[in-house]
């Protein structure tokens, strides 16, 4: 229907009016920042400026290309048919007008050409009033907000103005909710996520539990079980490939702090410039490039565990920062005025001796004390060959699950062959070179590849004796990894093995090994 507007002369408005109206357009802009829910927030604000703009339907409509869809309907005319009814823009000059970047509160009149905004969704009588506004965010108008009255209303310059700051506020109230709410979500989003992350950490210490064979290793497990129950700080020295972190991990899970979380830090691998940054975190402009605040690792870990890996090369002037951390459980984010508690279990982590770091001045005496409180070393890998069947059998079930494949068994030729290797690289070394072979393994039993365990000098581990067959064959794959798989000739393995080529190759493929897979080892 279209809309009129009577050519009524307008009276100046009184300062009795204008007051009233700053005063409702104030208490309503108060509603619309209280950060409530959007529908109750809309509600109670459109209830305010009814006492201002006498209204039977007041409607927010939001822009969705080329359409306003009704987000919010308030009066006695609203309905719910009324609320999400899409509104096409094309073709329609008033909402045009109505959402240019630049436009103001106003009428629509009788003449203004395009069709009733409501056109098909209200009966409205001949001759009513409407009084639109724009909603606005960082300079673009993403909807109208509309007034309308069943009876023909004239509205003043000062009525106008009050609308246009109603509408800003609105506006202003709107996009807070949508930032709240995308807030909200992504809050939701990263609680589950670290919810899932920890499961995963949880199921991966239950699927793979430590792997205790061996008496040192079924002792280390009981110190764990021992000490998991304090706060008391550990510090876990071996070799590199161990499995430090793994016992750093099931410590934790055996630990109240269970369900908290196990936060990593690896201090060889982080800048001497960053680490303080990301230990014990920063504040806004606390350094050049840091735009905003960051929490540290310490205050990520509040409540569980932070493993600090590779403590020995933690920078000697962090060192007494990191001391006051575990003595006061205190931290001091770079650029912050006031100290933060926390509450954190330390597990530390290191390959080297501290304590000759510590008599060469590279690491602090009584950090190292402090450190060093219960104390676990776990053994090389060549000091408990019982772990190593379980170990690789553990492994090759979980290559065999994560690639869908049946499951790989583990023959006894190989497993002494895997006991007799000394394992310089330790669990790491052990996990490359089984991955290597299941991939080249082509049936469903694991085959080692020509060289997979390199010659070393000197003599292998003592401990149980190899089968002759065993020995054989570690024997001559040394020989011809020597010899590139030369065979005959005065350096070739023949001669050196003092046995005549024939007999040499005649046993060779008996142990199902070719001279020319070690030509390019």
């Amino acid at each position: 229907m279209p809309r009129i507007r009577l050519e009524v002369p307008v009276a100046a408005p009184d300062l009795e009016t204008a007051l009233t109206g700053a005063r409702l357009v104030e208490e309503a802009g108060a509603l619309l920042t209280l950060g409530e829910e959007p529908e109750r927030m809309v509600v109670h604000a459109f209830e305010r400026l009814g006492q201002l703009v006498p209204y039977d339907l007041a409607t927010v409509l939001l822009r969705e290309g080329e359409a306003l869809r009704v987000a919010y309907a308030v009066g006695p005319l609203a309905t719910p048919q009324l609320t999400e009814a899409i509104i096409p823009i094309r073709g329609n000059l008033r909402l045009l007008h109505a959402l240019k970047p630049r436009s103001k509160p106003a009428t629509f009149e009788e003449d203004d050409p395009g069709e009733d905004t409501f056109h098909g969704l209200l009966e409205m009588p001949h001759g009513h009033s409407c009084l639109v506004a724009p909603l606005r965010s960082r300079g673009e108008t993403f909807g109208l907000m509309t007034l309308d009255a069943m009876v023909c209303r004239q509205y003043p310059d000062s009525v106008l103005h009050h609308v246009g700051v109603f509408a800003s506020l609105l506006a202003l109230g709107l996009k807070q909710a949508e930032h709240l709410l995308r807030l909200a979500e992504r809050e939701r989003n990263l609680a589950e996520e670290v919810s899932y992350f920890r499961e995963v950490q949880r199921r991966d210490v239950l699927q793979e539990p430590l792997r205790a064979e061996s008496p040192a290793m079924r002792t280390i497990l009981d110190q764990l079980r021992q000490v998991a129950a304090t706060v008391t700080t550990v510090l876990i020295t071996g070799e590199t490939g161990t499995g430090k972190e793994k016992v750093a991990q099931t410590l934790h899970h055996l630990s109240p702090r269970r369900e908290r979380p196990f936060i990593k830090v690896n201090c060889s691998a982080l800048p001497a410039t960053l680490i303080e940054s990301e230990l014990f975190g920063h504040v806004k402009g606390a350094f050049s490039g840091a735009a905003s605040a960051r929490k540290g690792r310490f205050e990520l870990a509040d409540g569980g565990t932070l493993f600090l890996d590779e403590i020995g090369d933690l920078p000697l002037d962090l060192q007494p920062k990191l001391l006051r951390a575990i003595q006061e459980k205190e931290i001091d984010p770079l650029g912050a005025e006031k100290s933060r508690k926390v509450d954190v279990r330390l597990v530390a982590a290191t390959h080297t001796d501290l304590r000759k770091a510590v008599a060469e001045g590279r690491f602090r005496e009584d950090l190292f004390y402090r450190l060093s409180v219960f104390p676990i070393h776990i053994p090389p890998l060549r000091e408990r060959p019982d772990d190593i069947p379980a170990l690789a059998e553990a492994f090759l079930d979980r290559f065999a699950r994560d690639n869908r494949r049946p499951p790989i068994h583990l023959p006894g030729a190989v497993r002494e062959q895997l006991e007799a290797y000394p394992w310089p690289g330790n669990v790491r070394e052990l996990h490359n070179v089984l991955e290597r072979a299941a991939i080249l393994s082509a049936g469903r039993e694991l085959r080692l590849p020509p060289g997979a365990l390199p010659a070393r000098g000197g003599s292998d581990r003592a401990g149980r004796p190899l089968t002759w067959e065993a020995q054989e064959r570690v024997y001559l794959e040394r020989l011809l990894h020597h010899t590139r798989g030369k065979i005959a000739g005065t350096d070739g393995a023949a001669a050196l093995a003092g046995l005549a080529p024939s007999t040499l190759l005649s046993r060779l493929e008996k142990l199902g090994l070719a001279p020319k897979d070690f030509r390019e080892a």
